[in-house]
């Protein structure tokens, strides 16, 4: 009787150890994948397009890929720009935090010496790249590039400082080793090739292939007046056409690796209907505009009330996951804060400034998993 106790006792023993060690390993395992780059995101690529509104995008014939893309992966159908002009969206996206501006005056890069994701990422050892279309070198810190920009003519800057948040930031344009990974678009062909894609991919498109558009003969689509034309929309649809099937046609294409396409702000003045209409709409930590109010460039003076949330407009992101969501919609409450916070969350980052507001800002984690 007293062996039979025994050999009970063992087994009970035995079971409970196997029972814990699974549990323990499993916990571990959690434990580490927070820590690094969690599995469902081995690349991450952030593609900002420019100033064109949610329905503007969605009801029109010459953006029919985008449409495509809209409604065969995910779209979050109340997303939202942080507030209006276009940098503070940049530096929403990147740090946070807006740091209190309206402009786009690119002399606040002295200023701008905050923690930002390029930060976050070397310190944890996490490889990245900024790939700006138009920069004519690597690390280039000047506000514009007026040189050749194929395949437009030559005479205009096409590359805008205030599209490119990394070389804002003090500690980026001013640190060699990092600046040197803001490099020109060009260079995202050969990298997707090779299999040398960074994690963290960010792509800015130039000021005529973002939807933006400009006046002169590198870009003939003016930014004012009708808005943009349909041949700038096309531009727009065909540069997404073209990156988004390299991407996804690459060694780079593994895994649960997520393109994020958006845009930074809906219409930020009462420039005609291909825009749409200036719109405050915002969520999530978008500020209150101060009382006085200040009056950002290109903001009809007319629409600004001080103490007023002041939004960035509804605009379209579509999240194409290659494991996730599939004709997915949802109607959460989002904006480039969110953008940040799936991107720290993936790769097991502290939460920047308003990116850690969990009240408030919701990461696109539902985006990324089949429903």
């Amino acid at each position: 009787m007293r062996n039979k106790v025994r050999v009970l006792v063992l087994c009970l023993s035995a079971a409970l150890v196997a029972l814990s060690v699974p549990a323990l390993a499993a916990g571990h395992g959690a434990s580490k994948a927070g820590k690094s780059s969690q599995a469902y995101m081995p690349h991450v690529f952030i593609i900002m397009m420019e100033n064109t509104g949610y329905s503007q995008i969605l009801h029109n014939p010459n953006t029919g890929y985008i449409q495509s893309l809209a409604s065969t992966y995910g779209l979050a159908t109340n997303y939202f720009g942080v507030t209006h002009a276009s940098l503070p969206n940049y530096l929403a996206a990147t740090s946070g935090s807006t740091w209190d501006t309206f402009s786009d005056d690119t002399a606040q890069r002295p200023l701008l010496n905050h923690a930002n994701i390029v930060d976050q990422l070397e310190a944890a050892g996490i490889s990245w790249k900024a790939y700006m279309e138009g920069l004519p070198y690597p690390g280039y810190k000047g506000s514009s590039a007026d040189y050749t920009a194929k395949p437009h003519s030559a005479g205009n800057a096409l590359y805008l400082l205030k599209h490119d948040p990394f070389m804002m930031y003090p500690d980026v344009a001013n640190n060699p080793a990092r600046a040197k990974k803001v490099v020109p678009l060009t260079e995202l062909k050969g990298d997707l090739a090779s299999g040398r894609v960074p994690q963290y991919v960010w792509i800015t498109p130039d000021i005529c292939n973002d939807m933006h558009g400009m006046s002169g003969p590198a870009c003939p689509y003016p930014s004012t007046g009708v808005g943009p034309s349909a041949q700038q929309y096309r531009l727009g649809n065909s540069f997404l056409r073209l990156w988004v099937s390299r991407i996804m046609a690459s060694p780079a294409w593994t895994g649960n690796s997520t393109i994020f396409v958006t845009w930074d702000e809906g219409s930020y003045s009462n420039v005609g209907p291909n825009y749409g209409p200036q719109s405050d709409a915002g969520c999530c930590d978008s500020p209150i505009l101060p009382n006085p109010p200040v009056n950002p460039a290109n903001v009809s003076g007319g629409d600004l009330v001080g103490g007023k949330l002041f939004g960035g407009g509804r605009v379209v992101t579509v999240v194409i996951a290659r494991d996730g969501a599939r004709h997915y919609t949802n109607a959460t409450s989002y904006n480039h804060y969110s953008l940040l916070a799936t991107v720290e969350k993936n790769f097991g980052l502290p939460l920047l400034e308003n990116a850690g507001d969990t009240e408030r800002v919701r990461p696109l984690t539902a985006f990324l998993a089949r429903h």
